[in-house]
């Protein structure tokens, strides 16, 4: 339907509207040289194409049937390879429901369970701090902030009171392009976060971050302002990587020695659970991967014998509150909405989920921290 000539099919959608009733008639039309096919689509039904503006004269304009011609486009990579359910848009089964007061798996009671942090005889042996990074410097400036940010010589020039202090060398300067660190303001952010959990006597036992440098930043400055950067080793894990992160490669993230060696405290000794990821990866293996994760994790620390609530920090994206907590209370996996789900995630916004001592089964919760301006997901 892309070519133009006398004989050639045409598809345009007309829309009737029902401003009384509220309501949308649509039908395809499928216009060809010899008869025109009349299709009746339902509104939760989409068709893959790009609108193209045709110039129209004044007499046609002045038509009351709102007409739109479309020429159908190629489905992009994400839609190709998965193509949703037809029960997916049964609004009982994949509705979302991430909001904590309308969880339904043993949600626990602040009352009863903490006191400045610390739990009752039968409250939760481990609690997980899943945060999202802070604010990013691609994201503030633009995608090619690093091309002024830097002279012909390589050498590091900020020249706006936002962007970070210093940022560690790299052997190619594209490198910033795929792998953005933070801005001032993400970073001082990111320490308040560490007060406001250190006010309220959350200090973590073990810390994890995603190989991002924009993650590991908001590691550290999060435990200087625990006043734990000099105690606490951050364990870089590569399985904590958001979906697409991956997609050029491992290679251009910094090692945990070029951390070591920059000044950030990073626990050399720490074995990965994954190494690589893959590029190609698509929205139900990143699920399935959060989920393996999480869970090894939990049996990693699982034997602790610690007398209190047994508390660790992972610092990862914009969808790892989604990811990483969906097996953990029990939801249903948001394949086809995580990316709109991930645009309601602000920077360093914060979800808390806890395993309670003698059922071993988790909930998400919602603590009253003193003194905060954390945002809860």
């Amino acid at each position: 339907m892309t070519k133009t000539g006398d004989d050639t099919d045409s598809l345009h959608i007309d829309e009737d509207l029902d401003l009384g009733c509220g309501t949308i008639k649509r039908h395809v039309f499928i216009k060809s040289a010899s008869s025109t096919v009349r299709i009746p689509i339902k509104s939760t039904e989409s068709l893959n194409c790009t609108v193209r503006s045709r110039h129209k004269s004044k007499t046609l304009s002045r038509k009351k049937t709102l007409t739109r011609y479309i020429y159908p486009r190629a489905p992009s990579r994400s839609e190709s390879l998965i193509q949703p359910p037809s029960e997916y848009y049964e609004k009982d089964i994949y509705q979302h429901q991430y909001r904590h007061h309308q969880h339904q798996h043993h949600h626990c009671s602040h009352e009863q369970l903490f006191s400045q942090g610390q739990s009752l005889p039968d409250g939760c042996d481990m609690r997980f701090f899943i945060i999202r990074h802070g604010e990013r410097v691609d994201r503030y400036f633009g995608s090619n902030w690093f091309m002024l940010a830097f002279d012909h010589l390589g050498q590091y020039r900020p020249y706006h009171i936002n962007y970070p202090p210093e940022l560690p060398s790299r052997p190619n300067k594209y490198f910033w392009a795929l792998d953005t660190p933070l801005t001032r303001d993400g970073l001082n952010a990111a320490q308040n976060v560490g007060r406001v959990l250190g006010l309220n006597q959350f200090e973590p036992a073990y810390v994890y971050s995603s190989p991002a440098m924009r993650c590991i930043f908001t590691t550290y400055q999060i435990l200087k302002g625990l006043g734990l950067e000099n105690k606490l080793s951050i364990r870089i894990e590569p399985g904590l990587l958001e979906l697409g992160a991956a997609r050029f490669g491992m290679s251009f993230f910094l090692k945990p020695i070029d951390w070591y060696n920059y000044g950030i405290n990073v626990d050399l000794s720490y074995q990965p659970i994954m190494q690589n990821i893959d590029p190609l990866e698509r929205e139900s293996a990143y699920y399935l991967r959060s989920k393996f994760i999480i869970r090894q994790i939990e049996q990693t620390h699982s034997n602790s014998s610690s007398p209190s609530t047994f508390n660790i920090l992972i610092v990862g994206h914009a969808t790892s509150p989604e990811t990483l907590t969906w097996d953990l209370v029990g939801r249903q996996p948001n394949v086809y909405d995580l990316f709109t789900l991930s645009l309601n995630i602000g920077y360093l916004q914060m979800v808390i989920t806890e395993r309670q001592k003698n059922s071993k089964s988790w909930s998400l919760t919602e603590m009253p921290l003193q003194s905060t301006t954390l945002k809860w997901v």
